[in-house]
């Protein structure tokens, strides 16, 4: 059984360019890992980077992002969503300036915007001067089979490291938690866009998770009265102890 969300408790403090397209250098051995552990050659990649831009270069990031998301295009690629972190809701992180998700369509498509000629120069006369350091993950679908939303700016963005202890056991109480929280959590205008399964990581910044899920909210007071609703109270202890480590991120989406 596939999870859900990892909402409900994680929210008691409330009251992903290409993703991985701009990594530095010293990461480039680990970018050939990228492509390697999908599933099969037509399986979707979702890229997920999270970016510390430099002071005063913000809009020299915000070039790097838009020509970058031209050079996807011309690869059958598109950044699906850009958040700007607000609130750190849980977990132990640095607060990045902006996370990104970009979606390839499949494995090939991915290695043909790495090698393309554009790209190389974009990245060689940007990034250096624009960000300061970034981690992030290579990803693909989680097979949980959900009703999928797409929210807009003036929604709130949930983005969840998820990390479970070590022994399948976790993860199985982990899927029960979620089995029963997926039938209350909707009900406070909670909408998921993408659970994602990591399964190589470009970066020394952050352990590889084990998931990432992706949701919004309608509304801050839905997101309280889910976090106080009985139901969810009583579930919590369940969730806890299947985790090593959970970061939790809040934000607003600028893409």
């Amino acid at each position: 059984m596939q999870r859900i969300g990892i909402i409900g408790g994680t929210l008691t403090v409330v009251l992903l360019l290409s993703s991985i397209l701009f990594f530095n250098t010293q990461n480039e051995s680990n970018m050939s890992m990228l492509t390697e552990n999908v599933k099969s050659s037509d399986e979707l990649i979702v890229n997920t980077a999270f970016f510390y831009i430099k002071d005063g270069e913000e809009a020299r990031f915000e070039k790097l992002r838009s020509r970058g998301n031209v050079l996807l295009e011309k690869h059958g690629a598109r950044i699906e969503r850009v958040i700007k972190p607000t609130m750190l809701a849980a977990g132990e992180l640095e607060l990045p300036d902006e996370i990104h998700f970009a979606v390839y369509p499949n494995a090939a498509a991915k290695a043909a915007f790495d090698a393309d000629p554009e790209f190389l120069q974009l990245k060689q006369e940007y990034l250096a001067g624009a960000v300061d350091k970034m981690f992030g993950f290579a990803t693909h679908l989680d097979d949980f089979e959900f009703f999928r939303e797409i929210g807009d700016a003036t929604k709130t963005y949930g983005v969840a490291l998820i990390y479970f202890k070590e022994g399948q056991e976790h993860a199985e109480q982990f899927a029960q938690y979620h089995e029963a929280a997926c039938a209350i959590i909707p009900e406070f205008g909670t909408h998921f866009e993408r659970f994602l399964i990591p399964f190589a990581a470009a970066n020394e910044l952050k352990e590889q998770p084990d998931e990432i899920h992706r949701f919004y909210f309608d509304s801050q007071e839905g997101m309280q009265q889910m976090v106080t609703d009985q139901r969810m109270q009583a579930l919590f202890p369940q969730r806890d102890g299947s985790l090593k480590e959970l970061v939790f991120i809040l934000g607003e989406a600028i893409q």
